[in-house]
């Protein structure tokens, strides 16, 4: 699926039911909707691009959310999905990468050992 994005000056525009703000690519789904923009000079299509998700609306932040199964994406801030998406910067609790005991402390507290 292609992305399609709008370089015009508009500040926003709406064409074949699927509305565009200036430099935010959008994902196109349909070959056929795919093909109008092909011919109009102010669209760029790409068939594969990775965005970050940074620069990505919160609207489109909530798709990949629902798509992912996100819980209570729906009231989520932009910052609050980012978090739910990238999967928070701490690995999940008893996870063998996370060295931490259940209190968030190094696991042998920095104590000797006991004999």
């Amino acid at each position: 699926m292609p992305f399609i994005t709008y370089r015009g000056t508009n500040a926003s525009l709406t064409l074949h039911g699927i509305r565009f703000e200036p430099k935010v690519p959008v994902l196109v789904e349909g070959e056929a909707t795919v093909k109008k923009f092909r011919d109009q000079k102010d669209f760029e299509v790409k068939e594969e691009k990775v965005i970050p998700l940074e620069d990505l609306t919160v609207p489109q932040l909530r798709d990949k959310a629902k798509a992912a199964g996100v819980e209570g994406f729906a009231d989520m801030k932009k910052a609050e999905l980012l978090a739910a998406l990238q999967g928070g910067n701490k690995p999940p609790e008893g996870d063998p990468a996370n060295p931490e005991g259940a209190d968030d402390k190094d696991a042998d507290g920095g104590d000797p050992p006991t004999a």
